[in-house]
C-alpha cells in the first residue's frame, strides 16, 4: 500500500481504524527501547530498485504501511497477526530500530508533529471512562528515544488530523461526520483550539489552523497570520484535501476530487492552485504538484515546468527524480527540468517504488513488501 493509498483508507475507514473500541485485548504501551540494525530485506531485491539507489542496502523494520517520517526518524505500524498486539516500531535513516509500542489492534490513529523544537509521536489508546466504559486517550513521546512527554491524555475520540486533532462520531452520523473537532498542543496536551464558531482545520508540526468569520488563521509558536478565506480561493469551512499528506511546511485545503490550494504555512503564501497532491524533492527544493492531468514542477530558483500525466498519481521524490505511477507502470522525472528520465534498468520487471524519501535520502521503497534503502553514513 503506497503513502497516498494507505492515508486514503485511513480517512475512508476512520472510524473503523483510528478508532480504540471497547472491547480490546491487554497490551504494554510503555515504548520498549530497540537495539542494532533492521534486517536485510527477503522481499525486496536490490535488482528491483531505482538506479539511483542500486548498490545500496535493503533493510526490512517490519512496517506494514508506509510510515511517517519526521525530522529524520521513521515510524510505521506493524500490524497484528493473530492474538498480537499492535506495534508501533521507530527506525532512524541509518535503519537503526530505536523503539516500538504496543497498542490493542484497532488504535491505529497516531501523529508526528515538533513540540519545542523536537519531533514528537502521538499514538492513541483506551482507558477505563469515567462517563463510559472506556475513553479513547492520546500520549505523547520523544520520536528519537520513546519517552513520554505527556499523557494519556484523555481526547474526545478517534485521531482525526491533519495532526493533532480529535473528534468522537457524531450520534447516527454518515461515515466521515464526526462531532466538534480539537486540536492540543504538542508541548502539554492540552487543548488550543476547540471548534466553537470556527472550524478546526488541523495541527501541523506545531502550527494550528483555524477558519472563521471569513478567515483563514495560522498560530504556533513563530507562526500568526491571517488571510481572507475568498482571496484564497477557499470555502467558509475548508478542509484539508482527505488521503493526502501535503509536502513538510505545507497545507494542502480543499475538497476532494476537485483539488486544493497549497499553502506555506509559514506566510499564508498560496503555492499553486487545483493541487491534487504534491511532494517536495529533498535535494533540490523542488515542489512536484498534480494539478488536474499534469504534473507541474516549482524548482527553487528555475523555471515552473508541467507535462501531461493522465491516470497518474504521485508516490515520492528523491535524488532529483519524482516517481510518478499509473495502474500499468512507474516514471521518473527529473524535478528540475521535467523531462523523463530511465529509472530502472532495463531488465527489472517488478520495480520496488520509493514512497518516501527523508531529507537526508533514506528512502522506503514498495516492492512486494515495504523496505527502507538507509543513509550511508
Amino acid at each position: 500500500m503506497t503513502r497516498r493509498w494507505a492515508a486514503a483508507a485511513a480517512v475512508v475507514a476512520v472510524g473503523l481504524l483510528a478508532a480504540c473500541s471497547e472491547e480490546e485485548p491487554a497490551v504494554e504501551p510503555q515504548p520498549v527501547p530497540l537495539e542494532g540494525r533492521a534486517p536485510v530485506s527477503t522481499s525486496v531485491e536490490e535488482g528491483s530498485l531505482p538506479l539511483a539507489l542500486s548498490g545500496q542496502p535493503v533493510l526490512d523494520p517490519g512496517w506494514s504501511q508506509v510510515p511517517q517520517e519526521l525530522d529524520g526518524v521513521l515510524l510505521g505500524l506493524v500490524h497484528p497477526q493473530d492474538s498480537e498486539p499492535l506495534r508501533f516500531v521507530a527506525a532512524g535513516e541509518d535503519g537503526t530500530l530505536l523503539w516500538q509500542a504496543q497498542r490493542p489492534p484497532s488504535c491505529t490513529g497516531f501523529t508526528l508533529t515538533r513540540a519545542e523544537g523536537r519531533p514528537v509521536a502521538v499514538l492513541t489508546d483506551v482507558a477505563p471512562g469515567t462517563e463510559q466504559l472506556t475513553e479513547t486517550t492520546a500520549s505523547a513521546y520523544d520520536l528519537r528515544t520513546g519517552n513520554l512527554l505527556w499523557g494519556p491524555q484523555p481526547v474526545p475520540g478517534p485521531h482525526q488530523g491533519p495532526g493533532l486533532v480529535f473528534a468522537a462520531p457524531a450520534p447516527g452520523a454518515a461515515m466521515g461526520e464526526t462531532g466538534p473537532r480539537v486540536a492540543l498542543d504538542p508541548a502539554t496536551g492540552e487543548e488550543v483550539a476547540l471548534e466553537e464558531g470556527a472550524v478546526v482545520v488541523g495541527e501541523y508540526a506545531g502550527v494550528v489552523l483555524t477558519a472563521g468569520d471569513g478567515v483563514l488563521s495560522a498560530s504556533g509558536p513563530e507562526t500568526a497570520w491571517q488571510a481572507g478565506l475568498d482571496e484564497l480561493g477557499l470555502g467558509a469551512s475548508p478542509v484539508a484535501l482527505p488521503g493526502v499528506a501535503a509536502p513538510a511546511g505545507t497545507a494542502l485545503l480543499g475538497d476532494p476530487g476537485q483539488g486544493g490550494v497549497l499553502l506555506d504555512l509559514a506566510s499564508g503564501e498560496v503555492l499553486a492552485h487545483g493541487v491534487g497532491d504534491a511532494v517536495r524533492e529533498p535535494l533540490s527544493g523542488t515542489l512536484v504538484t498534480l494539478e488536474g492531468d499534469r504534473v507541474v514542477g516549482y524548482p527553487q530558483g528555475g523555471a515552473r515546468w508541467e507535462r501531461p500525466a493522465p491516470g497518474a498519481r504521485l508516490s515520492a521524490a528523491g535524488n532529483v527524480f519524482a516517481y510518478l505511477r499509473t495502474d500499468t507502470a512507474v516514471q521518473a522525472l527529473n524535478v528540475v527540468t521535467g523531462e523523463v528520465a530511465v529509472a530502472y534498468d532495463e531488465a527489472t520487471t517488478s520495480p520496488a517504488v520509493p514512497v518516501l524519501v527523508t531529507g537526508r535520502g533514506a528512502t522506503v521503497v514498495e516492492g512486494a513488501d515495504l523496505a527502507l534503502v538507509p543513509t550511508s553514513d
